[in-house]
Protein backbone atom coordinates (compact mmCIF):
# COMPACT_ATOMS: atom_id res chain seq x y z
CA UNK A 1 0.00 0.00 0.00
CA UNK A 2 1.13 3.98 -0.92
CA UNK A 3 2.48 6.24 1.15
CA UNK A 4 -0.43 8.29 1.37
CA UNK A 5 -4.10 6.59 1.82
CA UNK A 6 -7.18 7.68 4.16
CA UNK A 7 -10.59 5.77 4.79
CA UNK A 8 -13.36 8.29 4.79
CA UNK A 9 -16.91 8.99 4.06
CA UNK A 10 -17.95 9.24 0.56
CA UNK A 11 -18.72 12.82 -0.90
CA UNK A 12 -20.73 13.48 -3.93
CA UNK A 13 -17.68 14.49 -5.85
CA UNK A 14 -16.48 10.79 -5.28
CA UNK A 15 -19.14 9.65 -7.16
CA UNK A 16 -17.93 9.51 -10.70
CA UNK A 17 -14.89 7.81 -9.27
CA UNK A 18 -16.87 4.96 -7.18
CA UNK A 19 -19.32 4.56 -10.96
CA UNK A 20 -16.13 3.88 -12.55
CA UNK A 21 -14.90 1.59 -10.27
CA UNK A 22 -18.03 -0.30 -10.08
CA UNK A 23 -18.16 -0.81 -13.67
CA UNK A 24 -14.90 -2.01 -14.35
CA UNK A 25 -15.30 -5.24 -11.41
CA UNK A 26 -19.70 -5.54 -11.70
CA UNK A 27 -21.54 -7.36 -14.66
CA UNK A 28 -24.42 -5.52 -13.57
CA UNK A 29 -23.65 -2.20 -12.01
CA UNK A 30 -25.30 -0.11 -9.85
CA UNK A 31 -26.46 3.47 -11.75
CA UNK A 32 -24.66 7.04 -10.94
CA UNK A 33 -28.22 8.16 -9.68
CA UNK A 34 -28.34 4.28 -7.21
CA UNK A 35 -24.94 6.06 -5.45
CA UNK A 36 -26.02 9.52 -5.16
CA UNK A 37 -29.16 8.42 -3.26
CA UNK A 38 -26.95 6.15 -1.12
CA UNK A 39 -24.88 9.03 0.16
CA UNK A 40 -27.83 9.63 2.14
CA UNK A 41 -29.42 7.01 3.04
CA UNK A 42 -26.75 4.35 3.72
CA UNK A 43 -23.12 4.72 4.80
CA UNK A 44 -20.82 4.63 2.24
CA UNK A 45 -16.97 4.67 2.71
CA UNK A 46 -14.05 5.54 0.15
CA UNK A 47 -10.33 4.13 0.56
CA UNK A 48 -8.12 7.30 -1.13
CA UNK A 49 -4.74 6.81 -2.17
CA UNK A 50 -2.23 9.24 -3.22
CA UNK A 51 -5.79 11.54 -4.09
CA UNK A 52 -7.72 8.83 -5.92
CA UNK A 53 -10.08 6.87 -5.07
CA UNK A 54 -9.49 3.19 -5.27
CA UNK A 55 -12.11 1.36 -3.53
CA UNK A 56 -15.99 1.72 -1.58
CA UNK A 57 -17.57 0.45 0.56
CA UNK A 58 -21.63 0.64 1.20
CA UNK A 59 -22.91 -0.58 4.33
CA UNK A 60 -26.97 -0.34 5.31
CA UNK A 61 -28.01 -0.42 9.08
CA UNK A 62 -31.02 -1.43 9.61
CA UNK A 63 -32.30 -1.74 13.65
CA UNK A 64 -29.52 -3.74 15.47
CA UNK A 65 -28.43 -5.07 12.14
CA UNK A 66 -26.38 -4.20 8.73
CA UNK A 67 -26.48 -5.37 5.26
CA UNK A 68 -23.18 -5.20 3.12
CA UNK A 69 -24.92 -3.90 0.10
CA UNK A 70 -21.77 -3.19 -2.30
CA UNK A 71 -17.98 -3.53 -1.99
CA UNK A 72 -15.16 -3.17 -4.81
CA UNK A 73 -11.28 -2.33 -5.03
CA UNK A 74 -9.76 -0.75 -8.60
CA UNK A 75 -8.18 -4.26 -10.27
CA UNK A 76 -5.04 -2.29 -10.18
CA UNK A 77 -5.35 -2.52 -6.26
CA UNK A 78 -6.81 -5.99 -5.74
CA UNK A 79 -4.51 -7.94 -3.43
CA UNK A 80 -3.07 -5.41 -1.48
CA UNK A 81 -5.07 -6.14 1.66
CA UNK A 82 -7.12 -2.59 1.07
CA UNK A 83 -10.32 -4.60 1.25
CA UNK A 84 -10.07 -5.84 4.17
CA UNK A 85 -8.69 -2.08 6.11
CA UNK A 86 -11.55 -0.64 4.29
CA UNK A 87 -13.95 -3.09 5.49
CA UNK A 88 -13.02 -3.53 9.14
CA UNK A 89 -12.98 0.37 9.48
CA UNK A 90 -16.77 0.87 7.57
CA UNK A 91 -18.06 -1.93 10.21
CA UNK A 92 -16.71 0.16 13.04
CA UNK A 93 -18.30 3.31 12.10
CA UNK A 94 -21.98 1.83 11.51
CA UNK A 95 -23.59 3.79 14.10
CA UNK A 96 -26.24 1.44 14.68
CA UNK A 97 -23.64 -0.86 16.73
CA UNK A 98 -25.03 -4.33 14.67
CA UNK A 99 -25.17 -7.48 16.39
CA UNK A 100 -24.88 -9.48 13.26
CA UNK A 101 -23.99 -8.08 9.19
CA UNK A 102 -25.18 -10.00 6.17
CA UNK A 103 -23.89 -9.88 2.56
CA UNK A 104 -24.29 -12.26 -0.48
CA UNK A 105 -21.32 -12.82 -2.70
CA UNK A 106 -20.96 -14.62 -6.20
CA UNK A 107 -20.00 -18.26 -5.83
CA UNK A 108 -17.25 -17.37 -8.12
CA UNK A 109 -16.10 -14.61 -6.22
CA UNK A 110 -13.21 -16.77 -4.26
CA UNK A 111 -11.36 -13.70 -3.32
CA UNK A 112 -14.09 -11.67 -2.26
CA UNK A 113 -15.16 -14.68 -0.12
CA UNK A 114 -11.90 -15.05 1.67
CA UNK A 115 -11.62 -11.64 2.05
CA UNK A 116 -14.73 -11.44 4.35
CA UNK A 117 -13.72 -15.12 6.00
CA UNK A 118 -11.06 -13.45 6.90
CA UNK A 119 -12.95 -10.60 8.78
CA UNK A 120 -14.98 -12.66 10.63
CA UNK A 121 -17.89 -13.68 8.37
CA UNK A 122 -19.31 -17.44 7.58
CA UNK A 123 -21.23 -19.40 5.15
CA UNK A 124 -25.05 -19.55 6.16
CA UNK A 125 -26.87 -20.30 2.86
CA UNK A 126 -27.15 -20.58 -0.58
CA UNK A 127 -29.05 -18.02 -2.80
CA UNK A 128 -29.80 -20.53 -6.24
CA UNK A 129 -29.47 -18.76 -9.41
CA UNK A 130 -29.52 -15.27 -7.97
CA UNK A 131 -27.06 -13.50 -10.01
CA UNK A 132 -27.18 -13.20 -13.96
CA UNK A 133 -24.73 -13.17 -15.81
CA UNK A 134 -23.74 -11.97 -18.95
CA UNK A 135 -24.23 -14.70 -20.88
CA UNK A 136 -28.00 -14.75 -19.50
CA UNK A 137 -27.17 -17.90 -17.21
CA UNK A 138 -27.52 -17.33 -13.47
CA UNK A 139 -25.15 -18.09 -10.44
CA UNK A 140 -25.79 -18.72 -6.81
CA UNK A 141 -25.36 -16.30 -4.15
CA UNK A 142 -23.40 -17.71 -1.38
CA UNK A 143 -24.93 -15.64 1.81
CA UNK A 144 -22.60 -14.90 4.98
CA UNK A 145 -22.94 -13.53 8.39
CA UNK A 146 -20.77 -11.82 10.88
CA UNK A 147 -21.49 -11.62 14.40
CA UNK A 148 -20.39 -8.70 16.21
CA UNK A 149 -20.89 -9.43 19.88
CA UNK A 150 -20.01 -11.81 22.66
CA UNK A 151 -23.39 -11.53 24.02
CA UNK A 152 -24.68 -14.59 22.66
CA UNK A 153 -28.31 -13.89 23.80
CA UNK A 154 -28.54 -10.72 22.40
CA UNK A 155 -29.02 -12.92 18.79
CA UNK A 156 -32.05 -14.19 20.17
CA UNK A 157 -34.07 -10.91 21.76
Amino acid sequence: IGCCHVIRQMQMEDIEDVVNIERLVQTHPWSTQQFQDSLTTYQCTVYEQANQVVAFCILQPVLDEANLLLMAIHPDHHGKGLGYELLDYSIQQLKNSPIQIFLEVRESNTAAIRLYEKTGFHQIDLRKNYYPNRDGSKEHAVIMVKTCTDDFAALFQ
